[in-house]
């Protein structure tokens, strides 16, 4: 992610320490006891009287139609159309049957990160993305507790604080986990140079990592509609990476669907506007019967609300930081920037019932 400079970990560590001398301890959030069937713990959002965004708005883009057709693909790749990718339902007790999804917090600093481990019930994993480099110690313990048997890993786009961890852990602990393919699409190298250089250096140190794997676990190619199996769960892509004359890093985001005992969720990585309303142009998103999604950009300046509309989730995963929850850039909750409270507005709307956000450590969904 892309916004300014409050995103880098050292002032995200300078933030912490402004926001604790200012307040005299942790910002007030909007944290309440946890419920069942979740075993994380549970936030409920309220929104003043005046909704930021009406129901009857729409994107432009959007109102152009969607369209339905499944891609051409590499060989050998199998494709399905948006709402033909779905699990049978195992357990109805529960969100993921014998599986789980747990969501990472920072354990490192207080930066904002997007990394997500499912486990599938069958003994494999699916990773999304993984945070910082900083990440990469907690993340590797992570998946070993989880019985260290990857098989498939997920990357939403080459920013430090998503694709970091997984680099450190191809260089530094090859052999440790096995990993049975990653997944991902990148622009090429050159236009990431062009618009965001520290990306660039990035991109390349994965690449790095990425060449000390075999060849046939690279899936380079993926594209619209693709279907990768992973045991019991059944994963779509939802997009190529896209490259967009605004927001450019962020829009350049992997969108994918994972649908695990009937229960189907959404990850948008860092998709910002111009790729929300590109998606919304290219497919049928209401198709995806979407049950949880990760808000997008961590849950600010993302998606518009037309993408969270057509998705209707029941419930959202928040990668969000204490201080982003807040919008809080040390003058208390509120004082900052970001348009975290817009989308929190969004979710009320929306009837979202069931937030979980990273501000109150790993979030663990059953």
């Amino acid at each position: 992610m892309r916004i300014d400079r409050y995103w880098k970990q050292t002032a995200a560590g300078l933030l912490t320490a402004m926001i604790l001398m200012l307040t005299g301890g942790v910002p007030e959030s909007f944290a309440m006891p946890r419920s069942q069937p979740f075993t994380a713990q549970e936030n409920t959002l309220f929104s003043p009287d005046k909704i930021i965004i009406s129901e009857e708005q729409k994107s432009s883009q959007a109102a152009e139609g969607t369209t339905a057709d499944v891609p051409a693909a590499q060989s050998g790749a199998e494709l399905a159309a948006f709402g033909a990718v779905s699990t049978p339902v195992i357990d109805s007790s529960s969100m993921f049957g014998s599986g789980r999804l747990t969501m990472l917090a920072n354990h490192a600093t207080e930066a904002q990160q997007l990394s997500v481990i499912i486990e599938t019930g069958e003994g494999g994993l699916i990773v999304v993305d993984g945070g910082w480099t900083t990440s990469a110690d907690y993340l590797l313990d992570q998946i070993k507790q989880k019985g260290g048997h990857v098989q498939a890993w997920l990357l939403t786009h080459p920013d430090s604080d998503h694709v970091g961890a997984l680099a450190d852990i191809l260089y530094k602990h090859s052999g440790e986990i096995t990993i049975d393919g990653v997944y991902y699409s990148f622009a090429p190298d050159s236009w990431y140079e062009e618009k965001d250089p520290e990306v660039a250096k990035m991109l390349a140190y994965l690449k790095g990592a990425l060449g000390l794997l075999p060849p046939e676990k690279l899936h380079g190619d993926i594209v619209s509609g693709q279907v990768i199996n992973a045991g019991p769960a059944r994963i779509q892509v939802l997009n190529q990476a896209y490259q967009c004359s605004s927001d450019f890093v962020n829009n350049s985001s992997v969108a994918y669907m994972v649908s695990l005992n009937g229960t189907n969720t959404v990850f948008l990585g860092d998709l910002a506007r111009a790729g929300g309303e590109k998606l919304m142009t290219e497919h049928d998103l209401s198709a995806l019967k979407c049950d949880i999604v990760q808000l997008a950009h961590h849950g600010q300046n993302g998606v518009d609300y037309e993408v969270y509309k057509a998705l209707r989730p029941r419930v959202a995963l928040w990668p969000t930081p204490q201080w982003l929850w807040d919008n809080n850039n040390g003058g208390g909750a509120g004082s900052g920037p970001w348009l975290t409270q817009q989308t929190k507005n969004w979710m009320v709307r929306l009837g979202v019932k069931s937030n979980f956000c990273i501000k109150d450590g790993d979030q663990v969904i059953e």
